[in-house]
């Protein structure tokens, strides 16, 4: 705060200490009222009475305001017995010492400090210095120490991590926003590039005749940006040239890199003229692999396993609870072994695509569901796929040859059951109507092949059942679970595909519509089996994450997949929009 000769404040003062506040990142809002145990409270006119009120604002001598989080009011044994706990940022009382070093008392009370802050502000000062566990207070007080983010004064210790500029403010509201374009695990704790690898990979990898830096590497949660120009016509040269360059580089096994569009938060002048979004270069470390436990992915797909058996069994059950056990294995069997067939062939398309372009995927995990036995697989992607049209091939292949056998399964299964004997025909497994209902696609193909007005019988009945072949129901599940891995949601095959062909930004608006589009057909009768509501809350917490980058991603996907991606969601609109009857 200033010394006692500064004039008070006045109503122009007071307003621009209320505009200024209302221009604040929210975490230091946060502080703000922390300070005042107003946590709760949004209204900012009330807040700034209370921060005149308790002298916490006050007018400088250039006439500009100050805030403060320091109690005014110290007590003189508080004064005079150590130093008092300064967190500042752009404007704060104490006064920096000499860059010196810390004592082991300073150094302690450094500690107790960041302890005691905010959990809000621990994040900030943890990403400032490339630390994923705001907690792991020790090592994050010794990294502010060692980059000058954490200096001695006077009167206590000063955090000085936001500096006086406005575009070092801007930097801080944009880290959350990067941090939701990119996924988790390019920011596994103790994997992420220290500014030593991050200016090796500078000077070693990129140069003029490669990609042109025009700045140095800029932290950012999980890594480093670096802005420049390509010196090649495409992005695929650009790769092939860098690739070459990182093999005989120091750091070709510690980061992976990605030419893609910058990922920080848009200001109003970059928009307005047009600066956004403009290719950089980001380096991460290079662990991407999930870091699930890895006990839970066994356990999980043992659960899928047991659930696609028991849906099995429960629909022979459903046509007759005292079905002898030959019976329900002879009908329980061909539906498990060619759901489980289906989805082989999905993810095999999966492992080719990756094969071929030299990437690597995990193995896949199966998702257990109420509805329909399971949701399909999870299968991560473990290493930066080359380029979009790659991540399109890997994230279409799967579902795409699943839902063909499944398209098979369904037409084998009708046509067989038309010519069976009507003895035979009554120990068929039997399908919720409603459920069959949920696909305009597979409810379709049962009106055409076993006659018009099969499922228009006994409407609003909830009870009422079908019998079906088991390639049927097998089929049927196939064109349902892989039509909803292709929903443009999170990181499934849908959300990659999404992503390859509109880029993360605009991925992430269609993602939000599809959800919300998810939710209203569950709540509003449209989905009276509630599949998609189902999928939605599945999706939003086990694949929200944006997908990993590729390492061109901005050379855009050709043409033909273009096509084939728009006939492939026709396909999935019929196979997920209920049939009107």
């Amino acid at each position: 705060m200033q010394d006692g000769n500064t004039a008070p404040m006045d109503i122009l003062d007071i307003a621009n200490a209320q505009a200024g506040y209302e221009t604040l990142p929210p975490p230091i809002q946060f502080m703000i009222k922390e300070s005042l145990d107003m946590k709760s409270c949004r209204n900012n006119t009330e807040i700034m009475e209370a921060l005149i009120l308790k002298k916490k604002v006050k007018r400088t001598s250039d006439g500009g305001v100050e805030f403060s989080m320091d109690d005014p009011d110290l007590d003189n044994d508080e004064k005079e017995g150590g130093r008092s706990s300064s967190g500042s940022g752009s404007g704060s009382s104490s006064k920096r010492g000499k860059m010196r070093e810390f004592t082991k008392q300073e150094k302690e009370e450094a500690l107790t400090l960041y302890e005691s802050l905010p959990s809000a502000m621990k994040v900030m000062l943890a990403q400032s210095v490339g630390e994923v566990n705001e907690n792991n207070s020790t090592a994050i007080v010794a990294r502010l120490i060692e980059e000058k983010k954490l200096l001695p004064a006077e009167d206590g210790v000063e955090f000085v991590v936001f500096g006086n500029s406005d575009e070092t403010i801007e930097k801080i509201k944009g880290s959350g926003y990067i941090k939701g374009m990119l996924p988790e695990v390019t920011r596994k704790e103790g994997k992420i590039p220290t500014e030593e690898d991050a200016m090796i990979f500078f000077k070693e990898v990129l140069g003029k005749k490669t990609f042109n830096p025009t700045n140095k590497p800029e932290r950012i949660p999980g890594g480093f940006l670096i802005r420049g120009q390509n010196a090649f016509d495409s992005g695929e040269e650009l790769i092939k040239a860098l690739d070459s360059k990182l093999k005989e580089s120091s750091v070709a096994d510690k980061v992976y890199y990605y030419y893609v569009k910058d990922p920080s938060l848009v200001t109003e002048q970059q928009f307005e003229q047009g600066e956004f979004e403009n290719p950089v270069i980001i380096i991460t470390g290079n662990d991407l692999s999930p870091t699930t436990n890895p006990f839970v992915k066994p356990i999980v797909t043992a659960f899928g396993g047991l659930s696609i058996a028991s849906f099995a069994v429960a629909v022979c059950l459903a046509t007759d609870m005292k079905m002898d056990l030959d019976k329900v294995e002879s009908m329980a069997s061909p539906l498990v072994l060619s759901v489980l067939g289906t989805q082989v062939a999905h993810e095999a398309m999966h492992q080719i695509v990756a094969y071929k372009d030299k990437f690597k995927a995990g193995a896949p995990t199966i998702v257990p569901s109420l509805q329909l036995g399971s949701f399909g697989c999870i299968t991560p992607i473990k290493s930066p796929p080359p380029n979009s049209n790659s991540l399109f091939d890997f994230a279409i292949s799967g579902p795409l040859v699943g839902m063909i056998i499944s398209l098979f399964l369904m037409y084998v299964g009708l046509e067989t059951q038309v010519f069976m004997d009507p003895s035979l025909q009554a120990n068929l497994p039997s399908l919720p109507l409603n459920l069959l209902r949920s696909s305009s696609l597979a409810g379709g193909m049962v009106e055409w092949l076993l006659g018009d007005g099969t499922l228009s019988s006994k409407l609003g009945d909830p009870t009422a059942l079908i019998k079906l072949h088991p390639y049927t129901i097998a089929g049927f599940l196939g064109i349902m679970t892989n039509a909803l891995n292709l929903l443009p949601v999170g990181n499934t095959d849908g959300g990659r595909i999404a992503q390859a062909m509109f880029g993360r930004s605009f991925s992430k608006f269609i993602r939000g519509v599809t959800l919300i589009l998810m939710v209203i057909a569950g709540f509003f009768g449209g989905d009276q089996a509630n599949i998609l509501l189902f999928f939605a809350i599945f999706a939003q917490i086990w694949q929200k994450e944006p997908e990993v980058p590729c390492k061109n991603e901005i050379d855009g996907i050709s043409d033909e997949r273009a096509v084939l991606a728009f006939a492939t969601a026709f396909l999935v609109g019929l196979a997920v929009v209920p049939l009107s009857i």
